[in-house]
């Protein structure tokens, strides 16, 4: 964590010293198990499908009165707000992880990729020119031209050219437009 990162969240909980779908204070433990189901019940949720799903197999009557109930606290304990302040939260949560393993990922493959070229390397080193036939050395000048301009960031891997920021490049892709 870096020193703005904490002083932010030193900060952050200076001003707000609990996330918004923490038990509030003044929340009653009955009310915040209701928000808590609520907010459990996903994208689409809404207070009668929750009450539902937590009262299922109760007579209508109690279904109905729990959900009259969980009503004032969803207005009194701003239920939507939360759930959704929660719902960032988590999506956070997930793309954080989603960029740790992007980036393991990578380094992985870096990794191996390092390891392919040094067994190319030697192995170029022992191989003698003479071996090389007029047909295979246009492919491996071709091969050797792709893989600079491709680790030099000139080329994207599908071939075509990178676009630098504020570039247009005009391909067929916009004919008829």
């Amino acid at each position: 964590m870096t020193d703005f990162d904490k002083a932010y969240k030193e900060a952050k909980e200076a001003v707000l010293p609990y996330e918004s779908w923490e038990r509030l204070p003044g929340e009653t433990g009955d009310a915040y198990t209701a928000f808590c189901s609520f907010r459990d019940y996903g994208p689409e949720r809404n207070i009668r499908k929750a009450a539902e799903a937590e009262y299922a197999g109760k007579e209508a009557s109690t279904i109905e009165k729990r959900y009259k109930q969980w009503r004032q606290w969803a207005v009194k304990h701003q239920w939507a707000k939360r759930a959704a302040d929660y719902d960032r939260y988590i999506e956070k949560l997930k793309q954080e992880e989603l960029r740790k393993t992007i980036e393991a990922q990578g380094e992985k493959q870096r990794m191996v990729t390092g390891k392919m070229l040094d067994v190319v390397s030697k192995k170029l080193d022992t191989m003698n020119p003479a071996d090389l036939t007029q047909d295979s050395l246009p492919e491996w000048v071709k091969t050797a031209i792709k893989a600079e301009r491709e680790g030099a960031g000139l080329v994207a891997p599908n071939g075509k050219p990178e676009t630098k920021q504020g570039e247009l490049n005009f391909t067929s892709d916009f004919n008829g437009l």
